[in-house]
Protein backbone atom coordinates (compact mmCIF):
# COMPACT_ATOMS: atom_id res chain seq x y z
CA UNK A 1 0.00 0.00 0.00
CA UNK A 2 1.25 3.46 -0.89
CA UNK A 3 0.93 7.01 0.39
CA UNK A 4 -1.15 9.45 -1.65
CA UNK A 5 0.14 13.03 -1.59
CA UNK A 6 -2.44 15.58 -2.74
CA UNK A 7 -1.06 18.98 -3.68
CA UNK A 8 -2.98 22.22 -3.79
CA UNK A 9 -1.90 24.27 -6.84
CA UNK A 10 -2.31 28.05 -6.44
CA UNK A 11 -0.16 29.43 -3.65
CA UNK A 12 1.40 26.04 -2.95
CA UNK A 13 3.08 25.07 -6.23
CA UNK A 14 2.74 28.26 -8.26
CA UNK A 15 1.91 31.93 -7.91
CA UNK A 16 0.60 34.42 -10.44
CA UNK A 17 -1.94 33.59 -13.07
CA UNK A 18 -3.62 36.97 -13.46
CA UNK A 19 -4.72 35.77 -16.89
CA UNK A 20 -6.72 33.02 -15.15
CA UNK A 21 -8.56 35.60 -13.05
CA UNK A 22 -9.28 37.71 -16.13
CA UNK A 23 -10.61 34.69 -18.00
CA UNK A 24 -12.74 33.70 -14.99
CA UNK A 25 -14.29 37.17 -14.76
CA UNK A 26 -14.88 37.42 -18.50
CA UNK A 27 -16.65 34.06 -18.49
CA UNK A 28 -18.87 35.20 -15.61
CA UNK A 29 -19.76 38.42 -17.42
CA UNK A 30 -20.60 36.67 -20.66
CA UNK A 31 -22.47 33.62 -19.37
CA UNK A 32 -24.51 35.51 -16.75
CA UNK A 33 -24.79 38.78 -18.71
CA UNK A 34 -23.43 40.86 -15.85
CA UNK A 35 -23.69 44.61 -16.34
CA UNK A 36 -20.73 45.31 -14.04
CA UNK A 37 -17.31 43.82 -13.42
CA UNK A 38 -17.63 40.78 -11.10
CA UNK A 39 -17.29 41.71 -7.43
CA UNK A 40 -14.12 40.73 -5.61
CA UNK A 41 -14.24 38.20 -2.77
CA UNK A 42 -11.71 36.11 -0.89
CA UNK A 43 -10.84 33.22 -3.24
CA UNK A 44 -8.25 31.30 -1.21
CA UNK A 45 -9.02 27.61 -0.80
CA UNK A 46 -12.48 27.78 -2.41
CA UNK A 47 -13.60 25.78 -5.43
CA UNK A 48 -14.25 27.64 -8.67
CA UNK A 49 -17.93 26.74 -8.49
CA UNK A 50 -18.19 28.08 -4.94
CA UNK A 51 -16.43 31.30 -5.97
CA UNK A 52 -18.75 31.75 -8.94
CA UNK A 53 -21.90 31.28 -6.84
CA UNK A 54 -20.69 33.65 -4.12
CA UNK A 55 -19.83 36.34 -6.67
CA UNK A 56 -23.11 35.92 -8.52
CA UNK A 57 -25.07 36.24 -5.27
CA UNK A 58 -23.48 39.68 -4.84
CA UNK A 59 -24.94 40.55 -8.25
CA UNK A 60 -28.41 39.43 -7.09
CA UNK A 61 -28.48 36.35 -9.30
CA UNK A 62 -30.53 33.60 -7.67
CA UNK A 63 -28.65 30.41 -6.85
CA UNK A 64 -31.04 28.30 -8.93
CA UNK A 65 -30.30 30.34 -12.06
CA UNK A 66 -26.58 30.42 -11.25
CA UNK A 67 -26.35 26.65 -10.85
CA UNK A 68 -28.40 26.08 -14.00
CA UNK A 69 -25.75 27.76 -16.15
CA UNK A 70 -22.68 26.71 -14.17
CA UNK A 71 -21.58 24.08 -16.71
CA UNK A 72 -21.72 26.74 -19.45
CA UNK A 73 -19.56 28.98 -17.30
CA UNK A 74 -17.05 26.13 -16.79
CA UNK A 75 -16.83 25.55 -20.54
CA UNK A 76 -16.40 29.23 -21.36
CA UNK A 77 -13.80 29.78 -18.64
CA UNK A 78 -11.78 26.78 -19.81
CA UNK A 79 -11.94 27.93 -23.42
CA UNK A 80 -10.82 31.46 -22.56
CA UNK A 81 -7.94 30.23 -20.41
CA UNK A 82 -6.79 27.88 -23.14
CA UNK A 83 -6.75 30.78 -25.59
CA UNK A 84 -4.52 32.73 -23.15
CA UNK A 85 -2.07 29.93 -22.44
CA UNK A 86 0.95 31.99 -23.51
CA UNK A 87 -0.06 34.84 -21.16
CA UNK A 88 -0.68 32.28 -18.42
CA UNK A 89 2.78 30.76 -18.89
CA UNK A 90 4.50 34.15 -18.80
CA UNK A 91 2.70 35.22 -15.62
CA UNK A 92 3.34 32.11 -13.50
CA UNK A 93 6.10 31.69 -10.92
CA UNK A 94 7.05 28.24 -9.66
CA UNK A 95 7.45 28.41 -5.88
CA UNK A 96 10.69 27.48 -4.03
CA UNK A 97 11.43 23.76 -3.86
CA UNK A 98 9.15 22.80 -6.75
CA UNK A 99 9.79 20.55 -8.70
CA UNK A 100 12.71 19.20 -6.61
CA UNK A 101 10.25 18.10 -3.92
CA UNK A 102 8.33 16.13 -6.58
CA UNK A 103 11.49 14.22 -7.48
CA UNK A 104 12.28 13.49 -3.84
CA UNK A 105 8.79 12.19 -3.05
CA UNK A 106 8.67 10.12 -6.24
CA UNK A 107 11.81 8.33 -5.02
CA UNK A 108 9.87 7.13 -1.96
CA UNK A 109 7.25 5.43 -4.13
CA UNK A 110 4.41 7.72 -3.05
CA UNK A 111 1.66 8.63 -5.51
CA UNK A 112 1.44 12.36 -6.19
CA UNK A 113 -1.66 14.12 -7.46
CA UNK A 114 -3.63 17.29 -6.78
CA UNK A 115 -6.53 18.40 -4.64
CA UNK A 116 -7.63 21.78 -5.93
CA UNK A 117 -10.57 24.11 -6.24
CA UNK A 118 -9.68 24.54 -9.91
CA UNK A 119 -11.71 22.77 -12.54
CA UNK A 120 -9.87 19.73 -13.88
CA UNK A 121 -9.17 21.32 -17.28
CA UNK A 122 -8.02 24.66 -15.85
CA UNK A 123 -5.82 22.82 -13.32
CA UNK A 124 -4.23 20.92 -16.20
CA UNK A 125 -3.67 24.13 -18.15
CA UNK A 126 -1.95 25.80 -15.18
CA UNK A 127 0.27 22.79 -14.52
CA UNK A 128 1.15 22.45 -18.19
CA UNK A 129 1.95 26.16 -18.41
CA UNK A 130 4.30 25.74 -15.44
CA UNK A 131 5.79 22.51 -16.81
CA UNK A 132 4.82 20.54 -13.70
CA UNK A 133 2.28 18.01 -14.95
CA UNK A 134 4.80 15.22 -15.69
CA UNK A 135 5.35 14.45 -11.97
CA UNK A 136 1.66 14.14 -11.12
CA UNK A 137 -0.94 11.44 -11.69
CA UNK A 138 -3.77 13.81 -12.50
CA UNK A 139 -6.27 10.95 -12.85
CA UNK A 140 -5.90 10.33 -9.11
CA UNK A 141 -6.73 13.92 -8.17
CA UNK A 142 -9.85 15.76 -7.05
CA UNK A 143 -11.03 19.02 -8.55
CA UNK A 144 -13.58 21.76 -8.15
CA UNK A 145 -15.39 20.24 -11.11
CA UNK A 146 -15.87 17.02 -9.09
CA UNK A 147 -17.64 18.75 -6.20
CA UNK A 148 -18.21 22.38 -5.18
CA UNK A 149 -17.72 21.52 -1.50
CA UNK A 150 -13.96 21.28 -1.02
CA UNK A 151 -14.42 19.23 2.15
CA UNK A 152 -15.79 16.40 -0.03
CA UNK A 153 -12.70 16.16 -2.24
CA UNK A 154 -10.35 13.91 -0.24
CA UNK A 155 -12.65 10.84 -0.49
CA UNK A 156 -13.06 11.49 -4.22
CA UNK A 157 -9.29 11.52 -4.75
CA UNK A 158 -8.85 8.41 -2.58
CA UNK A 159 -11.44 6.50 -4.60
CA UNK A 160 -9.78 7.46 -7.88
CA UNK A 161 -6.30 6.56 -6.61
CA UNK A 162 -7.44 3.23 -5.16
CA UNK A 163 -9.07 2.30 -8.47
CA UNK A 164 -5.77 2.97 -10.25
CA UNK A 165 -3.20 1.80 -7.69
CA UNK A 166 -4.94 -0.41 -5.16
CA UNK A 167 -5.36 0.22 -1.45
CA UNK A 168 -3.93 3.52 -0.16
CA UNK A 169 -2.03 3.38 3.13
CA UNK A 170 -2.10 7.09 4.00
CA UNK A 171 -3.26 10.38 2.50
CA UNK A 172 -1.60 13.78 2.91
CA UNK A 173 -3.03 17.13 1.80
CA UNK A 174 -0.46 19.89 1.22
CA UNK A 175 -1.79 23.43 0.83
CA UNK A 176 -1.38 27.08 1.71
CA UNK A 177 -4.78 28.03 3.16
CA UNK A 178 -6.90 27.22 6.21
CA UNK A 179 -9.43 25.62 3.84
CA UNK A 180 -6.78 23.17 2.63
CA UNK A 181 -6.22 22.17 6.25
CA UNK A 182 -9.97 21.88 6.88
CA UNK A 183 -10.64 19.74 3.83
CA UNK A 184 -7.78 17.41 4.69
CA UNK A 185 -9.10 16.96 8.21
CA UNK A 186 -12.64 16.44 6.92
CA UNK A 187 -11.36 13.62 4.71
CA UNK A 188 -9.26 11.98 7.42
CA UNK A 189 -5.95 12.96 5.81
CA UNK A 190 -2.77 14.29 7.37
CA UNK A 191 -2.33 17.98 6.64
CA UNK A 192 0.80 19.97 5.84
CA UNK A 193 0.45 23.74 5.52
CA UNK A 194 2.95 25.78 3.52
CA UNK A 195 3.19 29.55 4.15
CA UNK A 196 3.78 30.50 0.51
CA UNK A 197 0.33 31.97 -0.12
CA UNK A 198 -1.62 34.73 1.59
CA UNK A 199 -1.53 33.22 5.10
CA UNK A 200 1.50 33.46 7.35
CA UNK A 201 3.15 30.60 9.19
CA UNK A 202 1.56 31.76 12.47
CA UNK A 203 -1.91 32.11 10.92
CA UNK A 204 -1.75 28.63 9.44
CA UNK A 205 -0.50 27.16 12.72
CA UNK A 206 -3.66 28.40 14.46
CA UNK A 207 -5.65 25.90 12.34
CA UNK A 208 -3.56 23.02 13.76
CA UNK A 209 -2.31 21.18 10.68
CA UNK A 210 -0.05 18.22 11.37
CA UNK A 211 2.95 20.23 10.16
CA UNK A 212 3.64 23.80 9.00
CA UNK A 213 6.47 24.76 6.64
CA UNK A 214 7.68 28.21 5.67
CA UNK A 215 8.13 26.90 2.13
CA UNK A 216 9.29 23.76 0.32
CA UNK A 217 12.89 24.80 -0.29
CA UNK A 218 14.42 22.55 2.41
CA UNK A 219 13.76 19.32 0.54
CA UNK A 220 14.71 16.79 3.28
CA UNK A 221 12.64 18.68 5.88
CA UNK A 222 9.68 18.97 3.50
CA UNK A 223 9.78 15.27 2.64
CA UNK A 224 9.92 14.39 6.33
CA UNK A 225 6.96 16.65 7.06
CA UNK A 226 4.86 15.35 4.19
CA UNK A 227 5.60 11.67 4.79
CA UNK A 228 5.54 11.99 8.61
CA UNK A 229 9.12 10.83 9.09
Amino acid sequence: MRTLVLWDIDGTLIRGGRSAMLAFNQALREVYELADEPRRIEYGGKTDGQIALEVLALHDIAEERAVERLSHFHDRYTGLLHSRIDELREGLTILPGVPAIFDAINETGAIQSVLTGNLRMTAMLKLQAAGLEEWLDLDSGAYGSDQRDRDALVPIACAKAAARWGAIAAVVVVGDTPRDIACGKAGGARTVAVATGNWSYAELALHTPDRVLADLSDIPAAVDAILDR
